[in-house]
């Protein structure tokens, strides 16, 4: 359930910002990737809060105002670090080592979580925002529609969608990643495919 509005708008501005600060904190998280900085989204987030804080009505719904701020900025943020990275490549794999205490673990691990995010990335922005609630906040379609003010029916559309493309896009990175490396990552392959089999069920649940 949402928390509650600030009776009137009428609290100070300092417990607004104690009330919603981990929620936009969490959502940020989310919605910015694996490389995003939270805190700045966040910064962002009470900047523009603050310079229409005069403005919001006590009968909004703020819980959702705030979410479209915050998939906007992280949005940016998103393709600000892309175009940052544009040029460079990925971590090579002594990098990875030198700086890891298990050398196999940690690059599985930081590549598994870099190939999601990478995933991520190739959704479209709406079906993107669908698929981080549902699948990572763990929320009903129905919660998301109320939050994001879209209607249930296209949620559920959106998601389906979203599932179908992220599966594909990921599988295909994967292969890449996987084209010509070493061992480590072809053992990795065979392992996020029997635990895509098993986690099945999640990501092939209905949508209702």
């Amino acid at each position: 359930m949402p928390a509650p509005i600030p009776t009137a708008m009428t609290d100070s501005f300092a417990e607004f910002y104690r009330e919603y600060a981990p929620r936009v904190a969490r959502w940020a998280g989310r919605l910015a990737g694996g490389d995003g900085d939270v805190e700045d989204v966040v910064q962002e987030v009470f900047l523009v809060v603050s310079r229409k804080w005069s403005a919001v009505r006590a009968d909004a719904n703020v819980a959702s105002w705030l979410f479209q701020i915050t998939r906007k900025i992280a949005a940016n943020h998103r393709r600000r670090l892309r175009w940052s990275r544009l040029g460079s490549k990925n971590e090579d794999l002594a990098a990875i080592r030198s700086d890891a205490p298990s050398p196999e673990v940690e690059l599985e691990r930081r590549r598994t979580v870099a190939l999601f995010h990478r995933a991520l990335d190739h959704l479209p922005e709406k079906q993107r925002t669908v698929f981080v609630l549902y699948e990572l906040e763990g929320m009903s379609t129905a919660a998301i529609a109320e939050l994001t003010q879209r209607k249930l029916s296209t949620v559920k559309v959106q998601l389906a969608r979203a599932r179908e493309r992220f599966v594909a896009v990921y599988g295909r990175l994967l292969r890449r990643e996987c084209d010509g490396q070493e061992i480590g990552l072809v053992q990795l392959a065979e392992r996020v495919a029997k635990a895509g089999t098993e986690s099945s069920a999640r990501l092939g649940k209905r949508t209702s």
